[in-house]
């Protein structure tokens, strides 16, 4: 009698160089010629499967795609948005659902009615916009409190004691305030895709701009800081004198083509390897 064939699935393991995950406004966005020139280089790399391009924003996923076709922002392998609380694999489409494996395991530990406590009667507490406001996102503006930072100050210490640990505060840009779950952020969300896709990188590099995207370079090691960045990012020298972090001298995405060049993901400039 012949035994049924038993079949062993080997795992497929995707290798690739580099991988880069970047903010999108004013890391890519506000200079508009280099990032013309950036994307010419990034898809050149995409397409020899030397390069993995993750997006990682507080942009709504129907504003990326906006970018896409209105700004020249280059179509990536992933998206992480929304402050990390939600992942988007290709192809892309407005009305999609965010990755149900990274929302529901944020959700078993996150509740909204909490998060808002957080916030409750603060002065100067302003809500964002319903869109930006989701099940795990609880997003406000702080910019007309009287002193900004104090108010940051009293929501983390209440983030801290009074929910558990369970929600973090992201302050951005001397205006925006995010309260997400503790599981997420930019730089666990970029984690989650690398073992998701069982992506074999070498090199990870990230860039960013401002608060929002401090979790990315607490991450990982190597990131671009762009010369426009917010002081609470440019804070980073300070705190890591001796790092692998890369301070550009241009802005925009000019200094993110900078700091790939540095980190030897583009040739400098008569190089012609």
């Amino acid at each position: 009698m012949i035994g049924t064939p038993v079949f062993f699935l080997k795992e497929v393991v995707m290798q690739t160089k580099w991988l880069l995950a970047s903010d999108i406004d004013n890391t890519l966005t506000g200079d508009r010629p280099a990032l013309d020139a950036l994307r010419a280089e990034i898809e050149e790399l995409r397409a020899a499967n030397k390069l993995f391009l993750i997006l990682s924003t507080g942009r709504r996923l129907s504003q990326i795609i906006d970018g896409f076709e209105q700004e020249g922002i280059p179509v990536p392998d992933a998206i992480v948005s929304q402050v990390g609380t939600e992942i988007y694999l290709p192809p892309y489409h407005r009305g999609d659902d965010p990755l149900h494996a990274w929302r529901d395991m944020l959700m078993e530990d996150f509740s909204r009615e909490e998060a808002l406590k957080v916030i409750d009667g603060v002065e100067g507490v302003e809500m964002q916009p319903e869109e930006f406001n989701t099940d795990l996102k609880v997003s406000c503006y702080l910019d007309s409190a009287p002193d900004p930072e104090a108010a940051v100050k009293k929501i983390r210490t209440r983030a801290e004691y009074n929910s558990d640990g369970l929600c973090q505060v992201v302050w951005s840009s001397g205006r925006d305030l995010d309260v997400i779950p503790t599981a997420a952020g930019k730089g666990n969300a970029i984690r989650f895709v690398i073992n998701l896709q069982k992506l074999d990188v070498e090199n990870i590099i990230v860039a960013g701009d401002s608060g929002n995207d401090r979790s990315m370079f607490d991450e990982f090691e190597s990131g671009i800081v762009v010369a426009n960045a917010q002081p609470e990012l440019l804070h980073l020298k300070k705190e890591h004198p001796i790092s692998t972090f890369y301070f550009a001298k241009n802005s925009y995405a000019g200094g993110v083509r900078e700091g790939l060049k540095h980190f030897g993901v583009l040739p400098e400039e008569g190089d012609t390897k």
